[in-house]
């Protein structure tokens, strides 16, 4: 009895250690992506040029300079075109871009304007832009400016600033920026970058930072806030997802090519053929270990008194 118990436990423990290690081999891992952390391979995004320069009706303004025989602060335009690409959202026309397009001729004919709402606004129109950002620079002893936003549609002025320079006094960036500010709304002073998103399957979902953005194709790059840091999902049904984090900068475009791969159809492991093979050996290993036992039960013991060299006493 007690060789038959030892048996069935050993049989047990047998079976116990198999089948854990036939779970461990046939469980396999779930498919996870994370978040890819900057920098991105170069191969999944690539940063292209900056955006479409001004279109015709688009939202363009030209800086314009009207002074009264005044020599000082001469590179001021520029400086104002300056601040103007570089802390808003506006498309600006660079003074060399709007000689370009209207001919050597432009500054005289912005001069013969003398500062008239009316004829600045003709000359934005065929600059295809919405507005002209007038500078007028006079002096009567300090320096006088005056700031004119002027709507090209509605040929009149939107708003206006002015500001006195004492003395030869220096004009910082943060003083030009305040003009700006006195003159623009807040939102104006939010910049914004492009993310042109591709997948190589049709009909899968985009988020951009959890929100849905369409599904792909998706045609037209999104317009975001920049500078920023953004999470890319492109997830379909039985795809594995597409993850990417990418940083956009102002006035650029980051395009990102997404490449989903189908999920592999895992076999569930009762189907397996080696779990099967596994249990039919432990059922065997039982089997023949059961008989042996019970064989070992029903052997006589051994008849002593035929041995060479034994007495017996009677």
């Amino acid at each position: 009895m007690r060789n038959r118990l030892v048996a069935i436990l050993s049989v047990t423990a047998c079976l116990g250690f198999s089948s854990s290690s036939l779970e461990a081999r046939t469980r396999s891992p779930k498919p996870t992506v994370q978040v890819a952390a900057a920098p991105i391979p170069s191969d999944t995004v690539s940063v292209k040029a900056s955006l479409p320069v001004d279109k015709p009706g688009a939202d363009g303004v030209v800086v314009f300079e009207y002074r009264n025989d005044v020599k000082a602060l001469a590179d001021l335009p520029e400086r104002l075109v300056q601040a103007l690409t570089q802390n808003t959202s506006l498309r600006v026309v660079s003074l060399t871009e709007a000689r370009r397009r209207l001919g050597p001729g432009m500054d005289a004919e912005v001069a013969r304007c003398d500062g008239e709402t009316r004829c600045l606004s003709g000359v934005g129109q065929r600059l295809g832009v919405r507005e002209v950002l007038l500078l007028a620079v006079s002096q009567l002893g300090d320096v006088v400016l005056a700031v004119q936003r002027i709507s090209v549609t509605e040929q009149k002025v939107t708003g206006r600033y002015a500001d006195s320079i004492v003395g030869g006094q220096a004009i910082d960036e943060a003083r030009i920026l305040s003009w700006l500010q006195q003159l623009y709304p807040p939102d104006t002073f939010k910049r914004y970058g492009q993310i042109q998103i591709s997948a190589n399957i049709d009909g899968a979902q985009v988020y951009v930072n959890s929100k849905a953005s369409g599904s792909t194709p998706l045609g037209d790059a999104l317009h975001v806030l920049a500078p920023g840091n953004y999470r890319i999902l492109v997830e379909k049904a039985k795809y594995l997802p597409f993850q990417a984090a990418v940083t956009v900068m102002p006035d650029t475009t980051v395009e990102v090519s997404a490449t989903l791969m189908k999920e592999q159809k895992q076999t569930p492991w009762y189907k397996r053929w080696y779990v099967w093979t596994g249990i039919v050996a432990g059922v065997g290993a039982v089997a023949a270990t059961a008989v042996a036992v019970k064989l070992g039960t029903e052997v006589p013991p051994p008849d002593t008194s035929q041995l060479p060299g034994t007495v017996d006493f009677k």
